[in-house]
């Protein structure tokens, strides 16, 4: 599945644990050995890929997680900062409608 967020195209994409950890490996960054990744955003090539021997649930809120990365770097920084309470409320009340949109359509297919 594909969606749109500020004129950018992301896929999304569910893979096996040993695919996700070669993606990861592939973008040089450190993978931890005994670790599990349930999701992973790559703002370099527009994707975001899910574990896919997740569970339902787990699917869901890790696709959210992994979506709200994605709303942080779109449309706020990519920066590494750190956020007061009232910026996370803020980051919370304005991406919850895409996030939620996304997460439903992708389950509703």
């Amino acid at each position: 599945m594909t969606f749109n967020i500020n004129n950018h195209e992301f896929t999304i994409e569910e893979i096996k644990q040993k695919e996700i950890k070669e993606v990861l490996e592939s973008k040089n960054d450190k993978v931890e050995p005994i670790g599990k990744y349930f999701g992973l955003t790559c703002f370099d090539d527009n994707k975001i890929y899910l574990d896919s021997d997740l569970i339902e649930d787990r699917k869901r809120s890790t696709l959210a997680h992994e979506l709200t990365h994605c709303y942080i770097g779109n449309c706020m920084s990519h920066q590494d900062k750190i956020y007061t309470e009232e910026e996370v409320c803020d980051l919370v009340a304005n991406c919850h409608d895409f996030v939620n949109g996304v997460v439903n359509k992708y389950f509703d297919k």
